[in-house]
């Protein structure tokens, strides 16, 4: 079990390190997109997202078919990934990545649902163990990708010219991808069914209800920013080779953070976890509004791994802590919708009027002071995490110190 879902996580961050760092760039130099549009363009991915990860997370609950569905929304970003690239429009390329952001929003939230429920019983180490796969495919593709154009980038005799190749190579990715999930046994903890009003019970529950707030903040400070980065690079006199230096350093430190992570919550605490990973971000952010250097900015994207052990990896095991087994699927689409969703549309289209109308650095400064202040306020305003009263039973409290209020 455990290398067939490190298999997945493999593959299917191959095809994101190929689709995620350059997609921004593909829009302003091959389409000829202005920084607004580029942002709006960018911003249906969260926006259709919004509804759709609570929606495919809910049917994977109701169902009992959460392998299932993951299989068939990895598919379906492949297959969306490579139609995207036929169109240059700007309306088109907004129509085309809508029909992306349904099944592709969708994956991350799955597969971490997924791979919790299929190794509940080894602890939270085990997921980082192979979530830790994910980075190095990411890792992979950063690092192949500019290679890989200077070879072939501008073959005439080939059907993709330029940075429009990261449309069939994650295509490929993500087949490969579904192939691995489609490989994976239907545990217990995987067929397990939601109950009618599980999800109002939930929402009504204080840590989760919380958490989706921070999350949703926490996104606004982060998702603008990443989305923009290749358009600040090319700012300050970069181009697609900088942008992917700048993503090896962004993935040094990600790989072993993240294997870790199982052993820094046992220490910290998942609330310690995220604290931690949004003052990453903060210094981050604030050192890229305040310098020119490429190689200072290159050198501080090694916050970028501490920020992801942080939050993106702290916010799920909290909600691990606090949701229901048979609402993992859910749970996790709904942190998701509330940080790459609503966190994100607002990031996004106010990082680029900000970009267009200020400066390339505002939506950066702007981003490292939220970033900083909520580190500050995050225990005062996140409870220590614990499962709500279900069937009579008692509260399932985690290890973490403190008890529930």
């Amino acid at each position: 079990m455990r290398f067939r879902l490190s298999l997945f996580w493999l593959l299917y961050m191959m095809g994101l390190g190929l689709f995620f760092p350059y997609y921004g760039l593909y829009l302003q130099q091959d389409r000829q997109l202005s920084g607004t549009q580029v942002g709006l363009v960018l911003a249906m991915l969260p926006l259709v997202g919004l509804v759709a990860q609570p929606l495919w997370g809910h049917w994977a609950d109701r169902s009992g078919s959460r392998r299932q569905t993951l299989t068939v929304v990895t598919i379906g970003m492949g297959l969306s990934c490579l139609l995207l690239g036929n169109f240059e429009s700007f309306h088109g390329l907004m129509l085309a990545t809508a029909g992306l952001a349904i099944f592709s929003t969708v994956v991350l939230s799955m597969s971490t649902a997924v791979s919790l429920a299929a190794m509940a019983e080894e602890g939270p180490h085990a997921f980082g163990l192979v979530r830790m796969w994910g980075t190095v495919g990411f890792l992979i593709s950063v690092l192949l990708f500019p290679h890989f154009l200077n070879a072939w980038g501008n073959n005439d005799d080939l059907p993709w010219q330029s940075l429009g190749w990261i449309f069939p190579l994650t295509f490929c990715c993500a087949m490969c991808a579904s192939v691995a999930a489609s490989r994976l046994p239907d545990r217990h903890a995987l067929t397990l069914r939601s109950h009618p009003g599980d999800i109002a019970r939930l929402l009504r529950h204080p840590p989760a209800k919380r958490l989706l707030a921070i999350v949703f903040l926490a996104h606004i400070c982060l998702q603008g920013p990443i989305y923009l980065f290749p358009l600040y690079i090319t700012d300050r006199g970069g181009g697609a080779a900088d942008v992917g230096r700048m993503w090896v350093f962004m993935l040094l430190l990600e790989i072993p953070l993240i294997a870790l992570s199982g052993r820094t919550l046992k220490r910290l605490g998942a609330r310690g976890l995220v604290s931690i990973g949004l003052l990453a971000e903060g210094i981050r952010w604030t050192t890229c509004a305040l310098t020119d250097d490429l190689l200072v900015v290159q050198m501080v994207q090694l916050m970028h791994g501490i920020g992801v052990a942080g939050v993106l990896i702290g916010a799920p095991l909290y909600l691990e802590q606090v949701v229901p087994e048979r609402l993992r699927s859910t749970g996790q689409a709904l942190i998701a919708a509330a940080g790459f969703g609503a966190g994100s549309i607002v990031s996004i289209s106010v990082g680029g009027w900000l970009f267009d109308h200020v400066d390339a650095s505002a939506p950066y400064r702007l981003a490292g002071a939220g970033a900083l202040l909520l580190a500050l306020l995050l225990h005062f305003v996140l409870p220590a995490p614990y499962r709500p009263v279900a069937d009579g039973q008692a509260l399932a409290v985690s290890s973490e110190v403190g008890s529930p209020p």
